[in-house]
């Protein structure tokens, strides 16, 4: 039996597609299937005792995908999902002599380096340190920015990226500051969870595995042109869009270096609905990926696992993802 924390998030509610033997650990939401409804951040993992001696003689092998994955959360929240639930998680495994896959995030080779989204970073890579001086049987996943499902874009989850495109879509953001050149590591959640199920299945899984794009991540500018076209093509047919002119509202990248500069003048005229706090909060995600190397991949080299990803086929996902994101309200983007 496998265990799958976070089984209503992004990629944890992937996984029961792939795998068969399965209970979900769930915190808020239900999910179809056998779950349990419990807590990772409380002993026990929130369940009653005899509940959980229940569960853990049941269970071979946890995934554990439960994590705060939100960039602007504080350091105390990060540090009570990321790094307290990742070591009431070993818990867990170690009383059910089971086997851990840990997922964990590729943002960690970035971490400590006074970006806004170092927090976050740093807290993964403290779960990663928890989990490798355990001593238990494991392996650790590190994933990078999920997009929906490469055939129909579905996405179960919305996050900081998605928000961004559905900014993008909405035309409340006529630049993004992004250094030259930046390439946005993207990977759809079937592949993910197609790879965290390979790795489950191994009993010889160990050490580290990137679940990331590597080689086939996309340029940026060409993220928000599959954006812009996509809403170029709503505008078209949806009359509640056609107030959106595209001549003003496609989004631009500009280097962040003048970014600050562009930001008071563009509002200064009042040309555009963008608020300070869209443009800010989308700046400093961008600081996530703006000028980094590429991310390693294992992805293609995972035994029973998924392909590697090409650059068309992560274009072909993130088209599928976009025009979902254009079927959602217009009022789904307006950040507070």
């Amino acid at each position: 039996m496998i265990l799958v924390t976070g089984a209503s998030g992004l990629v944890g509610s992937a996984l029961p597609r792939t795998l068969h033997d399965t209970v979900a650990l769930t915190h808020h939401k239900p999910v179809a299937g056998e779950s349990v409804r419990g807590d990772v951040t409380r002993p026990w993992l929130g369940l009653h005792p005899a509940d959980y001696r229940d569960l853990a003689e049941r269970v071979d092998v946890v995934v554990h995908c439960a994590a705060n994955v939100n960039f602007s959360a504080t350091p105390a929240h990060l540090h009570r999902v990321n790094v307290t639930g990742t070591g009431h998680v070993l818990r867990f495994v170690e009383d059910a002599k089971a086997r851990l896959v840990h997922g964990s995030t590729a943002f960690i080779a970035r971490a400590g380096d006074g970006t806004p989204f170092s927090a976050y970073a740093e807290s993964k890579a403290t779960g990663e340190t928890l989990v490798r001086e355990s001593g238990l049987p494991h392996c650790v996943a590190r994933i990078s920015t999920v997009i929906g499902d490469s055939r129909s874009g579905e996405v179960t989850r919305l996050q900081a990226f998605h928000y961004l495109l559905g900014v993008a879509l909405s035309g409340q953001m006529p630049f993004l500051p992004c250094a030259p050149g930046t390439l946005v590591d993207l990977v759809p959640r079937d592949t993910v969870a197609a790879a965290l199920a390979a790795l489950a299945r191994d009993e010889h899984a160990h050490g580290e595995h990137w679940l990331t794009a590597g080689p086939a991540a996309l340029p940026m500018q060409r993220v928000i042109d599959i954006a812009s076209d996509v809403s170029a093509e709503r505008a078209q047919r949806d009359p509640e869009r056609r107030d959106i002119d595209q001549s003003v509202f496609r989004t631009r990248l500009i280097d962040p270096a003048v970014a600050d500069t562009v930001i008071k003048a563009v509002l200064a005229r009042a040309s555009s609905t963008a608020t300070p706090s869209v443009i800010q909060r989308a700046a400093d995600l961008m600081t996530a990926y703006d000028g980094a190397d590429p991310f390693p991949t294992s992805l293609g080299r995972i035994p029973s696992g998924p392909p590697a990803p090409t650059a068309e086929s992560n274009e072909t996902a993130l088209r599928h993802m976009v025009h979902r994101l254009a079927e959602l309200p217009l009022d789904t983007w307006d950040l507070p």
